[in-house]
């Protein structure tokens, strides 16, 4: 039986707590990427996620109160800590891929961080999943 070890992202992104949020939005855009898993800056444990979405509802705040001049400096004084997702569902290498779909359907999410014992070991998203998908429709 395949595991999520067998789709996911092994080497993947990920920011420390203390980045700011506008190096976050960077590399969401310059990587075209929608999820960055979040580590302790001194373990180096997984955290939390920050989303693309979390990072818009944040720009859209700050211009609406302060304006678009005032976006990329509050960003870049602004830690990925407040307002990163610290209730990410994660999984462990050895899940099995059914689990890991059903996980996809009932809680409604995009990306599942993998993680063993505080330990980031990678990323599986439902693109990964639908490109397996097709791998074996083909």
């Amino acid at each position: 039986m395949k595991t999520v070890t067998d789709i996911m992202i092994h080497n993947v992104l990920h920011v420390k707590e203390s980045d700011s949020i506008h190096h976050a939005r960077m590399i969401l855009k310059d990587k075209g990427i929608r999820h960055l898993p979040v580590v302790d800056d001194e373990s180096g444990c997984f955290t939390g996620l920050l989303t693309q979405r979390s990072l818009l509802n944040h720009a859209f705040n700050i211009v609406e109160k302060f304006g678009l001049s005032g976006l990329e400096k509050r960003e870049s004084r602004t830690a990925v800590k407040e307002i990163m997702s610290t209730e990410s569902i994660t999984v462990e290498p050895d899940a099995g891929l059914i689990t890991v779909g059903e996980l996809f359907i009932t809680k409604k999410v995009s990306c599942l961080p993998v993680v063993k014992q505080g330990e980031l070991k990678g990323i599986v998203t439902s693109v990964d999943f639908v490109k397996l998908a097709l791998h074996l429709l083909k």
